[in-house]
Parts: structure tokens; sequence; C-alpha cells
């Protein structure tokens, strides 16, 4: 049986992950380790563990190996881009810049590896931006690329992006004329709720509406995974992350928000303590200031997330 089925018959998926991660340096090849850790970054970045999923994603980058048998075929330089992507969920756009360099090292004649590449570039410069205003740039590059035939395979995921950053009902129009089974319209549509990442916090909006509060707008859909597909870019080993390890010892909360003002993230701690919830503010220096994270720490039956949200409150699972 293979490590992957192993991992999949674990009881959850918290389990499978820490199976994945102590049997990383047991792996008895570079093919068989760089296969377990893309597989282990997959996991990190759908249970929302984004920074970490990043750094797996590049540590399994960093590795000139082929594919393991039994596992998708995987460039490099998908790999960073995975890793670009995973660090935009995190709202880290420094780190995100970085690896999309590195996904760049060689040309390559994927037109959904290209496209991937621009959206998240375009995703990049809307981390970056201080205000709506600041982020207008990023904003006409995006609408450039809904008539751009080479941008085809990320069109719904850029008029959903645009849909979310300005309100304008025409991109919900088109997604729901052009798309209308996609998730982005459905959520649109009020159809489908996903879970919110931070690179969403962080991006302006046409409207002020602070994360957590009155906004009833749907969450917004997390980056679309392009289809994995086998390209020939080759590339030299990049430089950090050659490790990935256990959080035994990190604490578990639930985050709620991220805010730029103080208020906000105290008006949400009021709504939170009025439902009983023992919520708290900590504050993170990112590129463009200081930030409130809302927080509730996890408790011992892991079931402060469903709590939170049976209460009305959208949250994730966040490790420090």
């Amino acid at each position: 049986m293979t490590l992957r089925a192993n991992a999949l018959l674990k009881e959850n998926a918290q389990e499978s992950l820490r199976y994945l991660v102590t049997h990383i340096s047991l792996a008895a090849s570079d093919q068989e380790r760089r296969s377990i850790l893309y597989y282990t970054g997959t996991l990190q970045e759908q249970l929302g563990y984004y920074a970490e999923a990043a750094t797996t994603y590049a540590a399994a980058a960093s590795i000139r190996a082929e594919d393991a048998k039994g596992m998708p075929g995987v460039s490099n330089a998908q790999l960073y881009l995975y890793a670009a992507r995973a660090s935009l969920g995190a709202g880290d756009f420094e780190s995100a810049d970085t690896y999309l360099d590195a996904s760049s090292l060689n040309s390559s004649k994927n037109k959904e590896f290209i496209a991937q590449r621009r959206l998240y570039g375009a995703w990049s410069s809307l981390c970056k931006a201080s205000d709506y205003e600041d982020a207008k740039g990023a904003v006409a590059n995006l609408r450039s690329f809904i008539d751009d035939a080479s941008m085809s395979s990320v069109r719904s995921t850029v008029l959903f992006t645009l849909w979310y950053l300005t309100g304008e009902d025409s991109y919900a129009v088109l997604l729901k004329q052009d798309y209308p089974s996609s998730p982005e319209s459905f959520i649109v549509d009020g159809k489908m709720q996903m879970m919110g990442m931070p690179f969403w916090y962080f991006v302006p909006r046409a409207k002020n509406l602070a994360v957590g509060g009155e906004d009833k707008s749907p969450e917004p859909l997390p980056p679309v995974v392009e289809k994995e597909k086998k390209s020939e870019i080759t590339l030299p080993p990049p430089e950090p992350a050659t490790s990935v390890t256990s959080k035994a010892s990190t604490k578990v909360r639930q985050q709620l928000g991220l805010f730029r003002e103080k208020e906000n993230a105290d008006a949400l701690i009021v709504r939170l303590k009025a439902k009983g919830f023992a919520a708290y503010s900590n504050t993170e220096q990112r590129a463009s200031g200081t930030v409130y994270v809302v927080v509730v720490d996890e408790n011992d039956t892991n079931s402060m997330g469903k709590k939170l949200r049976a209460a009305g409150f959208e949250c994730y699972p966040r490790e420090d």
C-alpha cells in the first residue's frame, strides 16, 4: 500500500498530515521525498495552513528528481507557482513574488501555467495596495485579462476577483452567463459559501467593508487549483526551505478577522464576547503596516471553530 493511501486511511485530515510530516525524513530517495513534500503541501493548503504549504512546496521544488511512481506529474516550476499561490493565501506577497520569480526562470509554452502566473502577479499587486485608490492599476490589469484569449483558463476567477473588489454587478452577470456551473458563479448567487483566507482580508475593495463586521456578501473563493500538467521546465535549487517540522507544541487559535483599524477589531471582540466567546486581538506587522488579528483560542475538543460558525462567525484555524 502506498504512503498516500496510508495517509488517507487516517481518522481525519489532521492525522493524515501528521503522518505525512513524520515520513518526510524517512523517504528512501529524493524522488520519494519530493513526492511526499508535494502531497503534504496540497493537504496543508486544503486545511488552510497557507504559509506552511508555501514552505513545503518550495522544499519540494528544491529537489531535482523525477516524479515518484503513482504520483501526479508536476514540474519544479509548477511547485514554485503553487508556493506563490499558498503565500498569497497567507497574505504574504513578498514570499509570493520570490516564488513567482523562481517559477519564471525558464520560459514555458504551457498557456494555463502562464495564465496562472499572470493572475497571481496581479493578486500580489492587490496585496501591496494600501487602499482601493492605490489598487486601481491592478484592477485595470485584471480588467484587461477579461478579453485576453491567453487568460481564458482563469477568466472565471478574474471575473470573480473583479466582482469582489468593485462590487459591480456586470462581472456577476458575465460569470453567471459564461460559467453558470462554476463555483464562482454559485458563490456570487449565494448558493455556495467558502471559508475566506487571509489574502481576501487584505485586498482593498471599492466599499470599505470591515472583515468580520456586518458585511453579508458571500465569502470569497480561494485561488482555483489549476489542472496538474507536467511541463519540461527545470530549475536550479531555490534558496530556503529544506525541511518541514511538526507543530505539536504550537497553540491553535480560530482567526475571525484582520483589521487595519483597532476600533474595528474591538467592535468584533465585543460582539464575540456578547455570544460568550473569549475573544481578543494580537498585532502583526505587515509590509502595509500594523494589523489587528481577532482570535479565539481552540478548546480541548477542537470544536471551537464549529461553535463559532454555529453562532454566525466565519473563522479558520491558525497555529502560532
